[in-house]
């Protein structure tokens, strides 16, 4: 056989693989087509998921603070109760008492009348007498401002004012419930408003005490003022109603979509999606920290400046709202410490390589770098190091589903108390892991 019959054979040789190789894609194609298209629907699927746990978390954390804060008694009142002694908030109610007391009594014109009859026998000082009217009833409205000033400062009013903001309270509730009765009230307007009926009361005691004679004029009244006031508050009892009894569902449907989106994710694509489940919760709380700040801004331009200053009213929703936006602070950071934990554990270079430092590190510290110098006790922590991270991990959930008000920096500091844990748990096994990470295919820094 000569060179030219071999050359034949071989291109024939190639060509029937050829032929063999594109029958075997033939025959492929579809079981490919058909993986990539389930590939695709599993991704469609998680994203779809992750959505929806970010849609739930927006609707989530604000029924919990509707629940847990504005609807429980104990917590509106522990809330509110420092605003006893918010100087702007005493002034506030200083002056609008002091104006219902002056009103009710109308004492300019009790004044002319008691001097107008003194001028029948004086009647050459008559213009004086009279001109004294109006210096007179100011002097009284002094006198009754000064004494409301010195009792907001008292112990005794901050125990009033418990009294009338747990009323007040009942209001809301009422609300989602459809009453409007009680101390406590909110009319069409949108207005919450407490009595100031004990307060009046309690002033005019006092100035009785000091003297002022004309102060046993001030009538019983039902005065109240405004605490919060909005036309859309008035229309959103069925909101707050909803919200209410939905907001444990919202929980629990945020938590299994968020774990059924990292289900649902493909093989080797799961840490990627627990990675956006923890980017769109941080998301969800950011763009409801957002609207929080624009709806407080668009509050304070409509309340009526006549029913609550723009000072107080200022003071009083920072206030309320005060516990919604540690919530929306919690869930940020422990959507981001998700995110973050997942991220480095995955096998990308940033993460590879921070892994990489923090083995040097322990190889460094321990001044170990064999199993040869691993002891006993280092060898049977390291076989049982990932249930014991597990517990780690475990405590530190546990704390802060039973701490009582966790905060933001709560959730900072218990992930960074648990990752220095860990750490020290790594750093202390690394001399019994080291040998088994040299093992061919192994990560050579066994993390």
């Amino acid at each position: 056989m000569n060179a030219q019959d071999e050359e034949i054979l071989r291109l024939r040789a190639q060509i029937a693989q050829l032929q063999q190789e594109r029958e075997s894609e033939y025959e492929t194609a579809p079981l490919k087509r058909k993986r990539s298209a389930a590939l695709i629907a599993r991704w469609a699927a998680a994203v779809v998921l992750i959505l929806v746990t970010a849609v739930l978390a927006l609707s989530a954390v604000p029924a919990m603070y509707l629940r847990a804060q504005v609807l429980d008694t104990e917590r509106y009142i522990a809330t509110v109760a420092p605003l006893a002694a918010d100087p702007v908030v005493q002034r506030e109610i200083a002056d609008k008492v002091t104006d219902q007391v002056v009103a009710a009594v109308d004492v300019e014109k009790t004044t002319r009348d008691a001097l107008a009859e003194l001028t029948v026998a004086l009647p050459r000082v008559a213009p004086v007498l009279v001109g004294l009217a109006p210096a007179i009833a100011e002097q009284f409205k002094t006198l009754v401002h000064t004494a409301v000033t010195n009792y907001v400062a008292t112990p005794q009013f901050n125990d009033l004012w418990i009294q009338v903001n747990r009323a007040a309270h009942q209001g809301v509730v009422n609300l989602a419930k459809g009453k409007t009765d009680g101390i406590a009230r909110i009319d069409e307007s949108g207005a919450v408003t407490i009595s100031t009926k004990e307060i009046i009361a309690r002033v005019k005691e006092r100035l009785v005490e000091r003297g002022v004679g004309i102060a046993a004029r001030i009538p019983e009244t039902d005065a109240r003022i405004t605490l919060f006031q909005s036309p859309e508050l008035a229309r959103a009892a069925q909101a707050i109603n909803t919200l209410d009894s939905a907001a444990p569902l919202l929980v629990g449907l945020s938590v299994v979509t968020a774990f059924g989106a990292i289900a649902v994710a493909p093989r080797g694509g799961r840490r990627r999606a627990t990675i956006s489940v923890g980017l769109a919760i941080a998301a969800a709380m950011a763009l409801l920290a957002l609207a929080l700040a624009i709806g407080r801004g668009i509050y304070l331009n409509v309340v009526p400046p006549e029913a609550v200053s723009p000072a107080a009213a200022q003071s009083l929703i920072d206030t309320l709202v005060l516990p919604l936006k540690v919530n929306f602070r919690l869930v940020f950071v422990l959507g981001l410490l998700v995110a973050i934990v997942a991220f480095l554990g995955g096998q990308s270079r940033a993460a590879t390589q921070l892994r990489t430092g923090v083995a040097r590190a322990g190889d460094a510290l321990t001044g170990k770098f064999g199993g040869g110098n691993a002891k006993p006790w280092q060898r049977s922590l390291a076989r049982y190091r990932r249930i014991l991270e597990a517990a780690i991990l475990g405590v530190a959930v546990l704390v802060l589903i039973f701490w009582q008000e966790p905060t933001a920096g709560v959730a900072i500091w218990t992930a960074i108390i648990a990752g220095l844990l860990i750490l020290i748990v790594e750093i202390v096994c690394r001399p019994a892991i080291a040998p088994q990470s040299s093992s061919p295919g192994a990560d050579p820094y066994g993390l």
